[in-house]
């Protein structure tokens, strides 16, 4: 077996290659899912808002009559064609997408600790079976709410108190229905390959964890990057770099963290660290910090809370080359990242 390859490259593999291999995964179930769904809604909340400014002059304007019954009319029936067949569809798509993914997992696993090693990986894992009822609860739930709640909305008296505002909020509670479809395929595939990869490290008699995350991952998820916990065991819950979303009372977690995360554990033997040479666990920590203080993130997070994790990131005099660290701090005066959010 050849040498264990560099933190740096073993990195590269969990972080990069393996993660963005599980995401497609995920990608591909929740487009088979609700792709379609998603549009037919996003359409009728067009044609709603353009249909109400033909009939009644203005967004604005109240809606009576026979065109605003069969703009509801209209709005009740594109809620439940997007809602009709979502459990079936989600769970089927799931079912393959699990299937795939802890197979891909089980490759994965076998590839890190071999290259994190040097030594051959265990050829038997014995990887939890794949229920997916709670699933199928979830989506079930989630239809019925969506339902109800369009419904809700989409009455006549509601409509005429409401305006536009009752048709769009009909639709719109449908189509968070398929929002939450949408966060049980990702939590469920992302749960079923954190199960596969703790079976990993019991196969190969790895007795911690580490946890690896994006590099654009959120500032809760990077305070957790490259701590390490025995097998099976939390991670201390309610961290983060924002010390505004620390929760020193939260019960202790495991990833994936919140609905959309990939982040993931890895089997961790301290015996693979290398001496005098970065460990892994080291080199996501590393990278973890590196993306506060270059403020990578995703559009969905709020500058002002990447800049308070900045803040708190530097308090700290942490080990960055000098230009790392005037970079990092003209950009905290500005209160901003000047050279963008987005990972190179």
């Amino acid at each position: 077996m050849a040498d264990p390859i560099n933190s740096e490259e073993l990195l590269k593999l969990v972080q990069e290659k393996q993660i963005t291999a599980i995401q497609r995964i995920e990608d591909r179930a929740v487009k088979a899912a609700t792709e379609k769904r998603f549009k037919a809604i996003d359409d009728a909340i067009g044609s709603a808002t353009s249909n109400w400014v033909k009939a009644f002059g203005s967004m604005s304007a109240e809606g009576t009559g026979s065109p605003l019954i069969e703009m509801i009319r209209s709005a009740l029936g594109a809620s439940n064609s997007a809602l009709k067949g979502l459990e079936a569809s989600t769970i089927s798509a799931l079912s393959e997408a699990v299937g795939v993914a802890v197979t891909t997992a089980q490759a994965q696993g076998s590839a890190f600790v071999e290259g994190a090693s040097g030594k051959a990986a265990a050829r038997r894992v014995d990887v939890p079976a794949v229920s997916l009822s709670e699933e199928r609860a979830a989506v079930k739930a989630a239809v019925a709410d969506g339902l109800k709640e369009s419904k809700a909305l989409l009455k006549k008296s509601v409509v005429e108190r409401l305006g536009l505002r009752g048709i769009l909020g009909g639709l719109r509670r449908a189509r968070n229905a398929l929002g939450r479809a949408k966060s049980t395929i990702a939590n469920s595939v992302n749960e079923n390959v954190t199960k596969t990869m703790r079976a990993t490290a019991t196969a190969n008699k790895a007795d911690f964890e580490v946890w690896v995350a994006e590099r654009d991952a959120c500032v809760n998820c990077l305070k957790y990057a490259g701590q390490i916990v025995k097998k099976g065991e939390d991670w201390t819950g309610g961290q983060s770099w924002d010390p505004n979303q620390v929760d020193k009372k939260a019960k202790g977690v495991r990833p994936p963290l919140h609905p959309h995360c990939r982040c993931r554990p890895v089997p961790w033997n301290p015996a693979w660290a290398r001496e005098g040479e970065v460990s892994l666990p080291e080199a996501i920590s590393r990278e973890a910090e590196r993306s506060v203080a270059r403020g990578f993130s995703l559009a969905s997070e709020s500058n002002a809370s990447r800049v308070r994790a900045l803040k708190e990131l530097l308090s700290g005099s942490p080990n960055f080359p000098k230009t790392v660290l005037e970079r990092a701090r003209r950009d905290l005066r500005n209160g901003e990242f000047a050279r963008g959010r987005a990972v190179p």
